[in-house]
């Protein structure tokens, strides 16, 4: 009975950490990890705090699934039938199924647009298309994706498998965590009443008036007008002695921030560019599979054409075998009848000689 609730808190907090903006993703989980803690369930809070944050993409593809778009089963429905498709080797199936492919695809990425926490960037909706490329070609990759817990976007070159490590949270020990179906609101709203009692009871008991010796209301300092650091916060007191040497801090932390964002911004160019390349390589390396396999369906297909002319060609040779012996008998019926009408032309002559 242990063991089964704490499966079942694990699966409620995975259902909720994974139900939030990936803004939100940290200070949910930590809300989780001390409730855990709290009602004793250690292990289950280690492995909560073991959960990774999904990326941004990742975290777009959760958010179409949680809300049961439509374009969920379609992705279902498309890629068991493109995957029955190719392993029938089925040149016409799989031709009939590309526009529906495409379909979907836009389908999908409009999706992921609509119920993301916030707008994607070009590169972020890339990796969101080549996640559902790599759902419809590989039934694991579906149903991971559908899991609503990935962490990571998923590709597909278009040969082999899905590569699927760590692209969804898991257990210490591996096993695969997925979302409680409909349930991941339910347990986001239980962290929230959660977080909202600890907050009222931090209010009521141990926070102190302002202007008093205790800790200020809403921060870790004094309060204001009083000996310790200013309230809300981790600096010393309006007017005191230590507002000059961190404005000069905050000057240098606000050019080394500007700085990370310019290279931030960079790297997202240079990924954003190495999506658009590798999406491009990826969809040439389809269509050049497809082919493949249209050429393959199309050798298959004139070895059966084949086969059955060299049947054909087998019966026509017999039926010519069998007219040859025939009219070789008619020849030698043929030879007879003249012999016998030869002689019969010669008794005639005969008798009227006589």
């Amino acid at each position: 009975m242990v063991e089964e609730a704490d499966e079942e808190a694990l699966r409620a907090a995975v259902s909720a950490v994974y139900a939030v903006a990936p803004a939100d993703f940290v200070a949910t989980r930590k809300e989780w990890v001390a409730r855990l803690r709290s009602e004793g369930r250690k292990d289950t809070a280690k492995e909560v705090a073991g959960l990774r944050k999904p990326s941004v993409s990742a975290a777009a593809v959760n958010a179409l699934v949680r809300a049961q778009d439509p374009v969920v089963e379609a992705l279902r429905d498309v890629g068991a039938r493109l995957r029955h498709a190719q392993s029938a080797m089925d040149a016409a199936g799989l031709a009939g199924l590309r526009g529906e492919r495409d379909e979907l695809l836009r389908a999908w990425v409009t999706a992921g647009r609509e119920h993301a926490a916030a707008p994607l960037t070009g590169a972020v909706e890339s990796e969101v298309r080549d996640t559902a490329v790599a759902a419809l070609a590989d039934a694991e990759a579906t149903e991971l994706v559908l899991g609503g817990t990935l962490t990571r976007a998923l590709s597909y070159s278009g040969f082999g498998e899905v590569d699927v490590a760590d692209a969804v949270a898991r257990t210490s020990t591996g096993v695969v965590l997925t979302r409680i179906d409909g349930g991941g609101q339910r347990a986001e709203e239980d962290a929230r009443e959660s977080a909202d009692t600890e907050v009222g009871s931090a209010s009521g008991g141990e926070r102190s008036a302002p202007g008093g010796d205790g800790p200020a209301a809403g921060g870790d300092g004094s309060a204001s007008g009083g000996d310790g650091p200013a309230a809300g916060g981790d600096g010393s007191a309006p007017g005191g002695g230590g507002s000059a040497p961190r404005a000069e801090g905050s000057t240098a932390e606000d050019t080394d921030l500007e700085a990370l964002r310019s290279a931030l911004q960079t790297a997202e160019s240079e990924v954003e560019a190495a999506r658009e390349r590798r999406r491009a390589e990826a969809e040439a390396a389809t269509s050049a599979q497809d082919k493949v396999r249209v050429a393959e369906a199309g050798v298959d297909q004139a070895r059966r054409l084949l086969a059955q002319a060299e049947q054909h060609a087998a019966k026509a040779q017999q039926s010519v075998e069998r007219a040859r012996e025939a009219r070789e008998q008619a020849d030698e019926q043929l030879t007879e009848a003249r012999a016998r009408r030869d002689a019969a032309r010669t008794a005639l002559e005969e008798a009227e000689d006589r």
